[in-house]
């Protein structure tokens, strides 16, 4: 038996309606999970760091200001301070780090945003070392909540003497082989579970951004290498593409 025409179109009608009620649904997933974290605030940062240029432990105070203004519990999940040297060769000894450069801190929250999968939201804030300022700021959801590092107190060692004991290790001579590709490095505490922390100094090789062109190891209560290690390639030769 054939349906009547006015029957066919309410079909065709009712159908037509719920298919725009499913688009409309899926362009409210959609919106809701491509919604942005939680965007930090630039109407804070009366802290300064108690000395300039500023190091690693020092712009804590200026970040950790920001993060709790960002978000209520936001805890450090890590800290690297780039130092940035100069071109020219260095001496045979180097006895202080230059102030250029930049500190990165990134600090963790739980964050429950309606209607999306995300249970934390990162901060990530980018401080210069000479001026001690905040330049960048940036937040990012998380669907699965990143452990920060079990809190500590500071360590005996600082980040400046760990990237002096990495220098004399070993980083002066890397560096004064190819100083124009060899002048940035990074040092970051890792505070792994039930061991104790230890600075990783690396040392970059613009031709191979990629690969650390010399790691180092410091033990971070008493200053002691424990590891040095790395895979540039040496001056003279093609870096790998």
């Amino acid at each position: 038996m054939n349906e009547p025409p006015a029957a066919r179109a309410w079909l065709v009608w009712a159908l037509l309606a719920l298919q725009l009620l499913i688009a409309a649904v899926g362009v409210f997933a959609w919106r809701a999970t491509a919604a942005p974290a939680p965007a930090p605030s630039w109407e804070v940062g009366v802290a300064t760091p108690a000395a300039l240029p500023a190091t690693l432990e020092e712009g804590l105070a200026v970040a950790a200001e920001r993060a709790t203004a960002w978000r209520p519990g936001a805890r450090l999940l890590s800290a690297t301070m780039q130092v940035d040297w100069p071109w020219d060769p260095p001496p045979p000894t180097v006895r202080s780090v230059p102030g250029t450069g930049w500190l990165t801190y990134v600090f963790v929250a739980p964050w429950e945003p309606t209607g999306r999968r995300e249970e934390a939201a990162s901060l990530t804030v980018l401080v210069e070392r000479l001026s001690g300022a905040v330049v960048a700021q940036d937040a990012l959801g998380w669907e699965e909540a990143p452990v920060p590092d079990p809190a500590a107190t500071p360590p005996a060692v600082s980040s400046t003497a760990a990237v002096l004991v990495a220098e004399a290790v070993g980083g002066t001579a890397f560096r004064g082989e190819c100083p124009h590709y060899r002048h940035l490095t990074r040092a970051a505490l890792v505070a792994e579970r039930d061991r104790p922390p230890v600075w990783v100094v690396t040392y970059e090789d613009a031709r191979e951004p990629t690969r650390h062109g010399l790691r180092v190891r410091v033990d971070a209560a008493t200053g002691e290498v424990m590891e040095i290690g790395g895979e540039a390639v040496g001056c003279e030769e093609e870096a790998i593409r």
